[in-house]
């Protein structure tokens, strides 16, 4: 009776601990790897820091045409004083100057500017981190793929193994067989403990990716049926906003509008103007005297006019940096038509080969389940039955492989057109 008790309470214990296990473990889908991402993410938090800093000078660029306030303040009197009727003397004043310059606009663009290329590197870091997300998490189900491959070949080989070894024991089969069968076996956990190493290490990456705590436990709910069943993918119709070509349209209009801040600088007039008001008493504050004063200047620059001067030079710089990104503008564009090309060639190409694929499983293991008939038969050698085994395995991982490749290049496709990702994967 006491060790039925003591049955039951660790079956009780073994349950509790189990469900308390899945308690802990949390089942990650695609779309909530990339969520957990974007939200925990170190890159992505810095990248928030810099666009944060960006909306703050745009906010405030106009803080130059701001003017100047200052107030002043004295009191003084001889000590010793030289005669009983010295009196002390007080003073307050205040002071205001601006100055305006055409390049107060250019400085207020240039904030403006570059705060929208700040908006756009930081959509770029997200996609930049999601596309990173979706090859990971994609990977992860890859290797877990192979792994239970490796394991169904493992318990292939271990079966195989103890089959040989007892009709070993019976002296129907060679030693030598034994030893063969004990090899693949032996290497088959060799490799298994491999690949589960890789994919310890590849899960710890992923973690620190997605922004998860390492001790958490994580199972992965994806697959790659919606990728095997793809059957074609085209972007036609589809609106295009590449991050190079959109990056290098927003440098251009920077370039011009720092062309426009060197035209200012070389011809532009500037115009200042200060007051100043002034509250004094001599007399130790019986009678007070006050007075102000406005003063206004314009200046209007000539080095512009001189072609040798750093003025001009500067100028001419500015229309060649203009003129350089122009040039690289039409290349970007040029270089997204061919990556375009090389990607949809390539997703064509993992298309057919997985289609192939398809067969090639079909053949080895039609060719497997022939070769176990024969060698149970005696009339095929073991040497043949572990090709044979090894042909399917190949075969099936082989598939998963190609899988991997499609999405991959998929994904690039999606990221390399603007596109959101997912799309073309429906």
């Amino acid at each position: 009776m006491g060790c039925l008790k003591k049955k039951i309470f660790i079956l009780f214990f073994s349950i509790a601990a189990f469900a308390f296990a899945d308690e802990n473990t949390i089942e990650l889908s695609l779309e909530d790897a990339v969520k957990s991402a974007l939200k925990n993410n170190v890159s992505v938090k810095q990248s928030e820091i810099s666009l944060d800093a960006k909306k703050r000078e745009s906010d405030y660029s106009w803080n130059s045409i701001s003017p100047s306030i200052s107030g002043t303040g004295r009191y003084s009197k001889n000590i010793p004083s030289s005669s009983s009727d010295d009196k002390a003397s007080l003073s307050a004043g205040i002071s205001l100057s601006a100055t305006l310059s055409p390049s107060v606009y250019t400085s207020a663009k240039n904030a403006e500017l570059s705060y929208s290329q700040q908006q756009l590197s930081y959509q770029n870091d997200l996609r930049s981190v999601e596309l990173d997300v979706r090859k990971n998490y994609y990977s992860l189900l890859y290797k877990i793929e192979e792994i239970s491959l490796k394991e169904k070949s493992l318990e292939t080989s271990k079966n195989q193994y103890e089959s040989n070894l007892a009709k070993y024991k019976r002296g129907t089969l060679s030693r030598l067989d034994v030893l063969s069968a004990q090899v693949s076996y032996q290497n088959d956990q060799l490799e298994l403990k491999s690949l589960n190493a890789e994919m310890e290490n590849s899960i710890a990456s992923f973690k620190r990716l997605v922004g998860l705590p390492q001790e958490t436990k994580i199972s992965l709910s994806g697959s790659f049926e919606n990728i095997l069943n793809l059957k074609n993918i085209s972007i036609e119709g589809m609106e295009l906003n590449s991050f190079s070509v959109e990056s290098l349209q927003k440098q251009i209009a920077s370039a011009k509008n720092s062309l426009l801040a060197s035209r200012f600088t070389a011809y532009g007039p500037s115009l200042s103007a200060s007051y100043s008001y002034n509250y004094s008493s001599i007399d130790g504050g019986s009678n007070w005297d006050d007075n102000g004063t406005l003063s206004l200047q314009a200046s209007i620059p000539l080095d512009g006019f001189l072609p040798w001067s750093n003025s001009s030079l500067n100028v001419q710089s500015k229309k060649d940096s203009v003129k350089s990104l122009e040039l690289e503008l039409e290349d970007a564009k040029v270089s997204l038509e061919v990556n375009i090309s090389t990607l949809m060639n390539k997703i064509n190409q993992c298309l057919e080969n997985i289609s192939l694929r398809k067969n090639s499983i079909e053949l080895a293991q039609t060719t497997y389940e022939m070769t176990l008939e024969s060698y149970s038969h005696g009339t095929k050698d073991l040497l043949s039955l572990q090709t044979a085994s090894d042909n399917l395995l190949s075969a099936k991982v082989n598939l998963i492989s190609e899988a991997y490749n499609l999405i991959c290049a998929v994904l690039d496709l999606e990221n390399a057109v603007g596109i959101p990702f997912g799309t073309l994967e429906n």
